[in-house]
């Protein structure tokens, strides 16, 4: 299988429950969630995080939204095919994700710490070949300090 990243970062104080990226899948592509990191950071390099508990949770979505801001899908082996899942960091009108209770897999972290998760954790997360199947990464952790944001990569198979 073809494995690609992408690595998108949230808008600054972001709020409580939105979502601010999304794996989706196309209808001639399909695959499975590989590996996320992720963390925080100040919009101004030379300013500290402030220390407070996050919580990311992955939530799968029930429909394609509409008008997709795309990012671009990077190949881990250059012989690879472009990627046929679609990275997104934005929609007009976004995907409807569930509440808080149906995220299939929480990410609870120190701001000034950050997260690694492998494949091992997440390899049952399967996206399929519909464009109204994907993952949105949604911001569990009340809204977001002023001038803080979610840096996030994540890697997938095709």
């Amino acid at each position: 299988m073809a494995r690609y990243s992408a690595t998108i970062t949230s808008s600054a104080a972001l709020a409580d429950d939105t979502a601010f990226a999304w794996l989706m899948g196309t209808a001639s592509a399909g695959g499975k969630l590989r590996r996320v990191i992720l963390g925080v950071r100040h919009t101004t390099a030379a300013t500290a995080v402030t220390d407070f508990q996050c919580k990311v949770g992955l939530n799968r979505v029930t429909s394609a939204g509409t008008t997709p801001t795309g990012v671009t899908a990077n190949k881990l082996d250059a012989r690879h095919p472009t990627a046929g899942m679609a990275a997104d960091s934005a929609f007009a009108t976004p995907p409807t994700q569930g509440a808080e209770a149906t995220d299939f897999f929480t990410i609870p972290f120190n701001a000034k710490s950050g997260v690694d998760i492998p494949a091992e954790f997440l390899e049952e997360y399967w996206i399929d070949r519909v464009t109204t199947d994907g993952f949105a990464f949604v911001n569990r952790s009340g809204a977001l300090p002023a001038s803080h944001v979610f840096e996030l990569f994540f890697a997938w198979e095709e």
